[in-house]
């Protein structure tokens, strides 16, 4: 819409008369200025609001690498127990370090201060 209006302007400056005062040169070009400033405004809200949802893919992304990474070791440590009946600390202490990687992440859920009850 604001190209549109862009080129109208452009246009009915190369139709208008010959003769122009000073100031309807001025404000033909005020209004074309004011026209690309609000096209470059919207064009980066744009540019900001993809790389806004990238970075939120990304971020996504990372956090269920991190619960699959935590869900393959629980496999593995039940597994293990399962079939030689021995429990493994060392395959317990990567499942707690894997563990506490999600919760340091920004995707993991936490309580508000004031209501315990509460998820944000």
């Amino acid at each position: 819409m604001t190209f549109v209006a862009v080129v109208v302007l452009f246009l009915s400056g190369s139709v208008s008369a010959q003769e122009r005062s000073p100031k309807d040169v001025f404000l033909e070009h005020y209004w074309r200025e004011l026209a690309f400033r609000e096209f470059e405004h919207k064009r980066s809200n744009v540019d900001r609001e993809i790389a806004s949802r990238r970075h939120a893919e990304y971020l996504e992304m990372q956090f269920i690498a991190k619960v699959n990474r935590f869900a393959a070791l629980w496999a593995a440590m039940v597994q293990e127990y399962n079939e030689k009946k021995v429990f493994n600390i060392k395959i317990a202490a990567e499942v707690t370090k894997a563990f506490h990687e999600i919760e340091i992440s920004g995707g993991w859920l936490k309580r508000s201060a004031g209501n315990k009850g509460n998820i944000r």
